[in-house]
């Protein structure tokens, strides 16, 4: 199974072409066979999920709840399964490069077992807004060390 995916990495993006950052390329595992799916993701960004998670997902989801399926269902609409490249890359589909607002640089995140990827300007934003609640979380989780 795949690792986890943590943390943010900057990138940029040359004809519909990015390279994975090589912290989360080594991640997905051989048995994902080097596929990945990339499906449109929160707040214009793109999920990537390797492939067996992927295929978990799927699972879980149509044997889940009504409103699980209809996630599922809307998932696939966006679905592209992308092969990754030799030295890395995935050739990602313009509807969601357009829906995400993206043209040349990008910001990877990992989100434990799929990365997003985001326009930098959104992505500042999103920062901005968690940054403010940072704090609350730790304290509300008992972990405000």
């Amino acid at each position: 199974m795949s690792g986890t995916f943590l943390g943010s990495v900057e990138g940029s993006i040359t004809n519909r072409r990015v390279s994975i950052p090589q912290s989360f390329r080594s991640l997905i595992a051989l048995s994902a066979r080097m596929l990945v799916v990339a499906v449109r993701g929160r707040s214009n960004t793109i999920y990537i999920f390797p492939m067996d998670f992927w295929k978990k997902l799927e699972q879980d989801l149509e044997q889940g709840t009504d409103k699980e399926k209809q996630l599922l269902k809307m998932f696939r609409v966006y679905a592209t399964v992308l092969k990754i490249e030799g030295p890395g890359r995935i050739l990602l589909p313009k509807k969601l490069l357009e829906i995400a607002e993206i043209e040349n640089k990008i910001v990877f995140l990992g989100e434990g077992k799929f990365f997003s990827i985001w326009n930098p300007d959104n992505f500042q934003k999103y920062e901005e807004e968690i940054a403010q609640q940072y704090d609350e979380k730790l304290q509300e989780n008992g972990l405000l060390f």
